[in-house]
């Protein structure tokens, strides 16, 4: 297939051709600039450049050429040339840096992608290829993080294949995902996180489900990233857009180039460093009443029995890239393999991915882009019965038969719990793109995401040395087997018309439509009760469990038509409309219309403006736009369960009653933004948004008159949003041997509720609760507001919070207090980038800042909730406030005052330190280009969150860190080479 696509692209060179080559450095460093992207106008022809920097382009027509030279983070460069038949012509370029650039071309989902300067939008770009090699993050979600403002990475655990969910602009939906749309050259995907394995009653599989789909692809195969934020954005995306897009761009060969290969090898190591300090110790009387100092961690460190290793992380990428006349190829292939730091956490993926591209004709081009990945994940045990949450609760006098473990032995976790994650994905997509008329793009991609997944739950046969800890039953242990196939097949089509009306008007009409069609099968069975030690399948359990399987199949079509009118190249007006159904909506569901406006101005180009040599930039941008965001499949619909009647005649029993009513939620949004230059040393770009989503869905109880038990989803609430969205680069030194960039982010975002349709906010304990004019999922207790000290320092006539600004009341009696938002009022980050000659020293701080936390292992500790009070305030009262001590007893939870739990989450974070050397390439030869990087990760943190780390939780609408690992420690070395 590749050699026929190449001689087809050879078969088009004319006979009067020659080439041109270059060499492309930065202008300041004077270093090469590979992946730049170098184009000749009015042609299919171009190159992008080598590691090395230079680049070749073939069969290039003779005479005068306009060649164009793009890179994220720099300004577009052009130069004429001309080429001799038969000949050669040099055209190099030295590359300004300019973190806006309005000539760069934004991959927005229209056929052939639109200049920056045109887009009304927040559009924010992540040059993947550069960010990986200083920051050494192993999975995209590490490359997302603090890298495009308003977008968090809501870590969950530190385990290794732990993915974490992902937000744009926080939360706006009450009950639906939150999470954005992810596309792969024009392609959904699925970006599922929460998976893992289920199981069949036992411990083994507390908090296993953090596994996801997003890491699936290799980060080594992505060229950039594009991330669009809400709904103003999503027209051409439609239903489910309405909390943003991510664009996920692999990389291309080059026509008429060489054959490039590259390689890279990393290795490194894993750590909970301090693991014994920060989890420390526990308190305990024994019957003389002497105070007991306990740590799990350090006990079991001092007996040869350690429960936290130096884990492992290794990674391997070789690829080839290059083309032949009009024909591209890049081939690549990676393979990873980590091991955490407990036995049986470890991760293992195999990937190759193709991209080839090539002529059909003289009009049309065709490109597919191929993904496979076999990936095994084992997420270990946390939570519940894991050795972490026993270290965390334990006690030497509480639990001596455990070795002062909470629950069991810190073996029976490690050794015997197996929650495994197993994938089989397949990513394709065929993209044909047709040039009618100089004047007429169309393009058509069909695509594929299929994923075969084996998720098994698996508590082992125990030994006879672990046996003796455990019941019967649990000792003959057990199996859980899910087995999902998930595909989302998709079609697109898009047809843009380019048309200059006058010589300064011109209307860029797009039209086009999708299809999406996913369906999910998923099947659970599983046993109980292994006859021996090594038999681990489903057939060899004793008893086997209820067995389940489903289907969903969900199905959207799409259409939109966009018109922009262009005005001198610098005002730009931009008006569509979609229409969506979906068939989550059931038969009744009429189209639904989202319209979009907007506008773009680049004032510095204007006649007036003679500020240049200050403010060489500025860009005014404005958009107003629709989205929806469509309920689960089956909501709309009435269900029955399948029952055995009587006589053992098969039967049915209501189920859920549905809603044939429902509609999907409405986002509207405004954005308002501008992007400016001071000199030619700092970029700024800013943007206000404010949205209002309408006919939330919202779950209210269903009559007992209807027949049918539980409750139902009804288009009853109203959520408002709103924030900013800051992104900066300061060059503080230029010097031809030294620089000094400075880059940063911030993302701010405040929720409110403001309708639920008159369901009633019941609060009935201490935590999470919707509740009109407070934000989505608030966290609620009764408050202690003072209380006296008795004689032993304890505390006595306890008083809370009447919600009226009073003295207080009973704590029996009293309401719930609002405590905080979930939702972090602002996301960001700062980066320091210093380059000495060929070495590159690199820093990245991020934060989090305005919200709420439950710390839940301290809660367990201080009110005794486990056995007894195991934490310093319950054997030192006077060490602390009364109000302090007021809680730290289980008088306290059953009163559900627990306000001192609940703790501010804000932290700052040393999250990436990186040094990168260049190595001549005289000291090796035959290699175009050689680098060595040593990284490391997650160094530090600042924070008086006095939980294990702020972002060690698990669950979305009711966090917890009860035994959940924090980020570890990495340290990367890496070498990549190219030749």
């Amino acid at each position: 297939m590749l050699g026929a696509m190449l001689l087809i692209g050879a078969s088009a060179v004319s006979a009067q051709t020659g080439t041109i080559v270059g060499h492309v450095t930065d202008a300041r460093s004077t270093q090469p600039l590979g992946l730049t992207t170098i184009e000749v106008e009015g042609t299919r022809l171009g190159a992008t450049v080598g590691a090395d920097g230079r680049y070749r382009i073939a069969n290039v027509p003779s005479g005068r050429q306009s060649v164009v030279a793009r890179r994220i983070g720099y300004t577009v460069a052009r130069q004429p040339v001309t080429v001799p038949g038969g000949g050669e012509a040099t055209a190099d370029f030295k590359l300004e840096a300019a973190a806006v650039s309005l000539d760069q071309v934004v991959v927005t989902g229209t056929a052939g992608g639109e200049a920056r300067r045109s887009i009304s939008n927040a559009v924010s770009t992540i040059d993947a290829s550069a960010e990986l090699e200083k920051s050494a993050a192993t999975n995209i979600t590490s490359l997302l993080n603090a890298r495009s403002p308003g977008l968090a990475v809501q870590t969950t655990s530190g385990r290794v294949g732990a993915v974490p969910p992902i937000q744009i602009r926080g939360r706006s939906s009450i009950s639906l995902s939150n999470s954005p749309l992810v596309y792969i050259d024009g392609v959904r995907v699925s970006s599922q996180t929460g998976l893992g394995p289920a199981g069949t009653g036992g411990l083994g599989t507390q908090g296993a489900l953090v596994a996801g789909r997003l890491n699936d692809i290799n980060p080594e195969d992505i060229e950039s990233i594009e991330v669009i934020s809400g709904p103003a954005a999503a027209t051409i995306y439609g239903t489910e857009a309405s909390s943003g897009v991510i664009q996920i761009i692999t990389k291309r060969g080059s026509s008429g180039s060489k054959t490039v290969m590259t390689g890279q090898s990393s290795i490194g190591s894993i750590q909970f460093r301090n693991a014994a300090g920060r989890i420390g110790d526990n308190y305990d009387k024994d019957k003389a009443g002497n105070i007991v100092l306990w740590n799990g961690v350090q006990q079991e460190a001092d007996s040869g029995r350690p429960i936290f290793k130096t884990g492992l992380t290794r990674q391997y990428n070789l690829a080839a890239s290059g083309g032949q006349g009009l024909a591209q190829y890049y081939i690549a292939s990676g393979y990873e393999n980590d091991y955490g730091i407990e036995p049986n956490n470890s991760s293992r993926a195999g990937n190759v991915h193709l991209n080839i591209s090539a002529p059909i004709g003289a009009k049309s081009d065709v490109a597919t882009s191929l993904n496979f990945v076999d990936k095994s994940d084992h997420l270990g045990a946390e939570t519940g019965a894991s050795a972490l949450f026993g270290a965390q609760v334990g006690h030497s006098l509480l639990n001596p038969q455990f070795h002062g473990f909470f629950a069991t032995l810190p073996q029976v976790p490690q050794q015997l719990y197996d929650n495994s994650d197993a994938t089989n994905r397949f990513t394709g997509s065929v993209t044909v793109t047709n040039r009618p008329a100089s004047w007429f793009t169309q393009r058509g991609i069909l695509g594929l995401d299929y994923i075969g997944e084996d998720s098994r739950a698996i508590e082992r046969f125990a030994p006879p040395d672990l046996a003796a800890s455990l019941s019967t039953a649990t000792a003959a242990g057990r199996i859980g087997q899910t087995l999902r196939h998930n595909s989302i097949i998709s079609a697109d089509y898009n047809g843009t018309a380019k048309v200059n009306l006058t010589s300064s008007l011109a209307s860029n009409l797009s039209v086009g439509g999708q299809f999406y069609n996913t369906e999910l099968n998923t099947s659970f069975l599983g046993s109980r009760g292994f006859p021996a030690p090594g038999v681990e399948t489903v057939t060899a359990g004793a008893t086997a469990v209820a067995s389940d399987q489903q289907q969903t199949i969900n199905t959207t079509i799409g259409a939109y038509a966009q018109e922009q009118i262009g005005w001198h190249d610098r005002l730009f007006l931009t008006g569509a409309l979609r229409v969506d159904n979906n068939s989550a909506f059931g038969e009744d569901f009429k189209w639904v219309t989202y319209p979009k406006l907007g506008a773009s101005w680049v004032v510095n180009e204007e006649p007036f403006w003679h500020w240049s040599s200050a403010i060489p930039t500025l860009r005014l941008r404005a958009a107003y736009g629709e989205s929806g965001r469509q309920p689960q499949a089956f909501s709309a619909l009435r269900t029955f369960l399948p029952i055995t009647g009587a006589n053992g005649a098969s039967g049915v029993t209501p189920g859920t009653i549905g809603n044939p009513d429902l509609k999907p939620e409405r986002g509207k949004e405004v954005e308002l933004g501008l992007e400016t230059g001071f000199t030619d040393r700092l970029t700024l770009s800013v943007t206000y948004f404010t949205r209002r989503t309408y006919d939330e869905i919202v779950n209210q109880p269903v009559a007992p008159s209807s027949g049918f038990p539980g409750s139902q989803f009804a288009n009853l609430g109203r959520v408002d949003n709103h924030g900013f969205e800051i992104q900066s680069t300061f060059q503080a030194i230029r010097r031809r041997n030294f620089s000094w960039e400075i880059s940063g982010n911030l993302g701010t975002n405040k929720d409110v509720i403001k309708s639920l349709g008159g369901v009633p906010s019941l609060i009935t304990a201490a935590g999470p609760a919707n509740v009109v004019n407070y934000p989505i999922n608030a966290i609620w207790s009764r408050r202690v507001i003072s209380a006296d000290r008795d004689a032993n320092g304890f505390a006595t006539n306890i008083k809370c919070d009447d919600g009226k600004g009073g003295a207080g009341v009973a704590c029996s009696t009293a309401p719930f207090v609002f405590l905080g938002t979930q939702t972090p009022a602002s996301v960001g980050s700062v980066a320091n980038t210093f380059t000495i000659g060929r070495l590159r020293l690199y820093g990245l701080v991020d934060f989090k800042r305005g919200y709420t936390e439950p710390g839940i292992v301290e809660e367990e500790r201080c009110t005794g909730l486990l056995g007894a009070g195991l934490c310093r305030a319950n054997y030192f009262p006077n060490e602390y406030s009364v109000l302090y001590e007021a809680e730290a007893n289980t008088a306290a939870f059953s009163g559900n005052y627990l306000d001192q739990y609940y703790q501010s989450g804000n932290f700052v974070k040393l999250r990436e330190v990186s040094a990168t050397y260049d190595i001549p390439p005289r000291w090796l030869r035959g290699l175009s280009r050689t680098s060595f990087t040593l990284a490391a990760r997650e160094l530090h943190t600042w924070t008086k969150f006095r939980g294990l780390d702020p972002e060690a939780f698990t669950g979305t609408t009711a966090p917890s860190d009860q035994g959940v690992s924090p980020p570890p420690f990495r340290l990367i070395g890496t070498v990549n080479i190219a030749w």
